[in-house]
């Protein structure tokens, strides 16, 4: 047997070749070299086969040469010739970057097992603990599996220490029998398990919540089960998987209790100001009132209810009781009025303030911002046109290095008068000069798509924005012909639009969409156009261009099968500056071939025009800024052609079969791609459905956006 090591970048790990073992155990410690070593004897003792697991001790920062004494000890014997299932495997590694949370992820890249097991450096772990959590996993189909935490006293417990104060030690034992976890109970922090992939699909562990040097926090492990659950698995208790927390000391005065209290208190401040999973942070508002009834609970305790029980000479269990409650409340005000001054300065946790158009569907962008990468998790709070003040200033810069970024998205799209423009501006100017950086996602939009006087207030108030924000990500290939600008060309980044396949119902099918709108029976090609997307002119350009296809049907000698029956043109809206356009009306009135349905296109409404539909047209003139790629990108997504200019927004965006381009100039061109696409069918690759299905192109675009973040607040 050959055991060999290795150190490569302040990390040293001790490997052996062998199978993919069911379990990863991880140790994390920290100045503990006496703890972890007897941690590791237990673990050493296991009935399991030591082929079936593998052991990450991972040093977070220690002083005491722990990782020289755990490698002294995993390396006694190693020459021993032995077989490789006699044989333990243990990589030791060192995390500098102090933290419980950075502790475990920085295990988890380096995990080969399918279920990682975490238990704490001062627990004595049962020789049969392995062996049972397997067989737990194998009944129980369970996603996440914890066991059973009993106390050993290293010293003598006091006379005052009640049982109900015996799970701040870490005792957890809620059942003698194995059973589904209560959903209001969580997993024990010292004693649990959970499967890789489960674990990864969640989001690992968030530094901004687990334990760190100064900040012994402590809610990751209700965050942790929250995050399971809220994903559908299964989390599952069985007492068999024992282990014994060792109690010292130290941790046996009163003292020590209500530190706990106090520290958890301020947890929970922080878990409730982490909590994204409604898109918001609460508003100061509601903060107000939280802390007026914790003030008011903090009067009554320390003005009458301590006092009382003093006068009255109640039991020491009970004082220390009422002690805990008011440094409980006197933590989670400490950690509310601090989040009213300036919010939590972790470089690992960026707050992102994403400012949406209020027409807009912002489900999947904040998906995206929920996809959390343990290295740069981030603090999102959706906000439609507007920047609220108090985030601006809690959010400011902290000595000065910024911690925030103002993302703006789409902000052509924004409905401010003119008084709203200006205040706007301040705000932003006013976040600027607290050190907030500025990121803007142009993206186009119909104001854009011509050189009307109508939208020129809102092409330069989205031009203003662009030339104040420290960066522009755009979909575009081609930035240089998008921005004139070449102060904003050299800011611009491109980022690829994910798709939406499957986030909308599936198109119905095209007979039974086509009956549903009241289309010919005998219709075998349907062009879709968004009509409010484009302009009046737009449409009528279409429209002219339509009637050239219906020229060359009409007459052509010789009509493919395709052709056999005349085309129709399907119109979806209304044209943003002409609420009703009597020229397309009479245009419709007099060609049966053009049907007019002005209502807004909705969600609900969109699988029947899809589902008619055999090619999506966006017309447009030759403007290099006109057109937006994210219409195109919807019907790539459900196997629709896309019939687009050949403009900067669309250039080397999709495949050759997927898309026919005409030239804006020359209607005639747009003619021509409207008849070459009635023998054009586009089906999508594996490749295609996986570049354009909504859940995974869209985690894509928040990790994306995520290291876009963390670029941008780099030092």
């Amino acid at each position: 047997m050959v055991i060999r090591s290795q150190r490569l970048d302040m990390q040293t790990q001790v490997t052996i070749a062998r199978c993919k073992p069911r379990f990863s155990v991880i140790l994390c410690t920290y100045n503990r070299c006496r703890l972890v070593l007897s941690t590791l004897a237990s673990l050493r003792r296991q009935t399991l086969g030591y082929d079936q697991f593998e052991v990450l001790v991972v040093d977070n920062g220690s002083s005491d040469g722990t990782l020289r004494m755990v490698q002294h000890y995993v390396n006694a014997g190693a020459n021993q010739q032995r077989k490789p299932e006699d044989t333990w495997h243990v990589s030791c590694i060192y995390e500098p970057h102090n933290g419980l949370a950075h502790a475990r992820n920085r295990a988890l890249c380096a995990a080969s097992g399918e279920i990682a097991v975490f238990i704490d450096d001062d627990v004595l772990v049962d020789p049969h603990y392995l062996e049972y959590l397997l067989a737990a996993y194998q009944a129980s189909s369970a996603d996440a599996v914890g066991g059973r935490v009993h106390l050993h006293w290293e010293a003598p417990r006091p006379y005052w220490l009640t049982d109900d104060l015996l799970p701040m030690l870490g005792h957890f034992s809620p059942s003698d029998t194995g059973i589904p976890l209560p959903a209001s109970l969580s997993l024990s922090g010292c004693n649990f398990s959970v499967k890789i992939a489960a674990l990864r699909s969640i989001g690992l562990f968030s530094p901004f919540l687990n334990k760190r040097l100064s900040v012994p926090t402590s809610m990751e492990i209700e965050s942790f089960c929250a995050r399971l659950r809220h994903a559908g698995y299964k989390l599952w208790y069985t007492p068999d998987a024992l282990v014994t927390h060792r109690i010292f000391a130290p941790r046996l005065q009163r003292a020590f209790f209500i530190g706990r209290a106090y520290w958890q208190g301020r947890s929970e401040a922080l878990a409730d100001y982490s909590d994204t999973s409604a898109g918001k942070v609460l508003s100061p508002g509601h903060t107000l009132h939280v802390l007026y009834h914790d003030l008011q609970q903090l009067a009554h305790l320390v003005l009458l209810q301590r006092p009382l029980l003093s006068l009255a000479s109640t039991s020491t269990s009970e004082q220390l009781q009422a002690a805990m409650a008011q440094a409980h409340i006197w933590g989670h005000v400490s950690q509310i009025t601090r989040f009213l001054e300036h919010a939590p300065t972790s470089a690992a946790m960026p707050s992102i303030l994403l400012v949406c158009p209020a027409q807009y569907d912002h489900t999947l962008l904040k998906g995206a911002h929920s996809q959390h990468d343990f290295h740069s998790p981030t603090l999102t709070t959706i906000s439609i046109e507007e920047i609220p003040l108090g985030w601006l200033l809690r959010h400011r810069a902290h000595q000065g290095r910024a911690i925030a970024i103002v993302h703006l998205y789409q902000p052509g799209a924004f409905q401010l008068n003119q008084w709203q423009q200006q205040r706007f501006y301040a705000r932003l100017w006013l976040a600027q000069l607290l050190g907030i950086r500025i990121v803007t996602t142009e993206a186009g939009g119909w104001w854009q798509n011509v050189r009307s006087l109508r939208f020129l207030a809102r092409r330069l108030f989205e031009r203003r924005l662009l030339a104040c924000s420290d960066l522009i990500l755009t979909p575009t290939r081609h930035p240089q012909h998008i921005f004139p600008d070449k102060k904003v060309q050299a800011r611009s980044r491109y980022i690829r639009h994910p798709g939406f396949r499957g986030h909308y119902p599936p198109p119905l099918p095209p007979l039974q969409a086509r009956t549903q709108l009241g289309l010919p029976q005998d219709t075998r090609f349907v062009y879709l156009c968004l009509a409010h997307m484009h302009s009046e002119r737009e449409i009528m350009y279409l429209v002219d261009a339509f009637f050239e296809v219906q020229d060359h049907w009409l007459q052509a000698d010789h009509l493919p099968h395709f052709a056999l029956y005349p085309p129709q043109l399907l119109l979806v809206g209304e044209p943003r500056e002409k609420k009703y356009s009597h020229r397309l009306l009479k245009q419709a009135a007099i060609n049966s071939a053009i049907h007019l349905f002005m209502e807004t296109t909705t969600e609900d409404k969109l699988p029947l025009y899809i589902g008619a539909a055999d090619a999506l047209v966006q017309p447009h003139f030759a403007l290099p800024q006109a057109g937006v790629l994210e219409i195109a990108v919807l019907a790539l997504s459900y196997e629709r052609v896309a019939i687009v200019p050949d403009l900067p927004r669309f250039q080397g965006q999709f495949p050759s079969n997927a898309s026919i381009f005409y030239d804006p100039a020359q209607r005639s061109s747009l003619s021509r791609a409207l008849y070459t696409a009635q023998a054009h069918r586009y089906v999508l690759t594996p490749k295609g459905l996986a570049a354009l299905d909504a859940e995974r192109s869209w985690q894509r675009y928040g990790q994306d956006l995520i290291a876009i973040y963390k670029q941008l607040l780099s030092p």
